[in-house]
């Protein structure tokens, strides 16, 4: 309950109640003419508080971004398939001023100047920051802000939602194609022996570099010859996350024959052998890429071959499936029906119509 004081010719209202939007107690105070104008105020911030509806500036003004980093590393990043990469991301957020900023300073105009200025910067392997690295940072920032205004209660605005968005990278357009054997040859010269192996794997099977790093021995089912995949962060409503099964092709199921069978059944597929990092992998694949004259290899780009590889033979809703895309309009992409395959179409319409 508030507290209503007569002071002199005014009267003070003090409030101190829980503000659901936060989860911490919001103390605030001011002086009225009248009793009942305190009074109004008072019971008009309470009932804000209780419903999680008030904006309290002060907080805004208070809370520097690097407070909605933190929160977001240890609360959302950590229960993701590619946290060591989103979390890597974040810490260099972690690294900017910007971090150092109350949240009612972050402005759009300093996103859209964060932009100009990578776009300036060389990367390690010497050339300009791509526009897919920019874009990647820019989201896991707005991913933030997201969280922090739709699930923690803060009345902000995501200031990148408000800027034009680098254009990202051209690596679905990528193909493998021949050039596998020149690539797995090039990956069979690194230190760890795994890496032609789980590439191979990736394009038979279609699956992201991190479900097939989490993949373990008992996910496999070798009678119906299939694997269960852990999918993205795409939760249920039990707060689970999504499974799909994936086929086992001839080949996939050959290359896990090949490999050391573990004794624990929770023991990592490609694990079993020798430790490999995702990171390591990543940075082996691009520069064979690199070297075998694939240009914008990343490690991705599997899935891609995998997915060109499988339309043809896959209607689109299946091709969805099969992938773990969230919608079909992932897979139009590999569609491109020529005229004669048009024609077809209408053809077997014709006949079923006669029937």
């Amino acid at each position: 309950m508030a507290r209503i004081k007569q002071r002199g010719d005014s009267w003070r209202a003090e409030v101190a109640t829980k503000n659901r939007a936060t989860g911490e107690l919001h103390r605030e105070n001011q002086s009225f003419e009248t009793e009942r104008q305190a009074k109004d105020w008072a019971q008009a911030l309470e009932s804000d508080l209780k419903r999680a509806q008030h904006s309290d500036q002060r907080i805004i003004d208070s809370t520097p971004l690097a407070g909605l980093i933190q929160r977001y590393i240890s609360e959302v990043s950590v229960k993701k398939l590619g946290a060591s990469q989103e979390i890597t991301r974040l810490n260099k957020w972690l690294a900017h001023p910007l971090a150092n900023r109350p949240l009612s300073k972050c402005l759009p105009v300093d996103f859209a100047n964060y932009i100009a200025k990578r776009r300036k910067d060389i990367s390690k392997r010497g050339g300009p920051v791509s526009e897919q690295t920019i874009k990647h940072e820019i989201i896991v920032i707005s991913n933030v802000f997201e969280s922090a205004r739709k699930d923690w209660g803060y009345q902000i605005q995501n200031p990148t939602k408000q800027i034009s968005k680098p254009g990202g990278s051209q690596s679905r357009d990528i193909r493998i194609g021949d050039k596998l054997p020149d690539l797995l040859n090039e990956l069979s010269k690194r230190r760890n022996k795994q890496y032609p192996i789980i590439v191979e794997f990736a394009i038979e099977t279609g699956m992201r570099q991190d479900e097939i790093m989490r993949a373990a021995w008992r996910d496999i089912d070798k009678t119906q010859q299939i694997i269960e995949v852990l999918g993205k962060d795409t939760r249920t409503r039990t707060g689970q996350r999504k499974k799909r099964i994936v086929p086992l092709s001839p080949r996939a199921i050959q290359i896990l024959s090949s490999l050391p069978q573990a004794i624990n059944s929770n023991t990592l597929i490609f694990q079993t052998a020798g430790k490999a990092s995702a990171d390591g992998l990543s940075r082996a694949f691009t520069a064979a890429c690199k070297t075998v004259g694939i240009d914008g290899g990343c490690f991705h780009i599997t899935r891609h071959e995998a997915a060109s590889r499988l339309a043809p033979f896959y209607q689109q809703a299946e091709l969805t499936k099969f992938m773990g895309w969230t919608s079909p309009a992932m897979a139009a992409r590999y569609y491109h029906p020529d005229a004669v395959s048009l024609h077809a179409g209408l053809q077997r319409m014709q006949l079923a119509k006669q029937k």
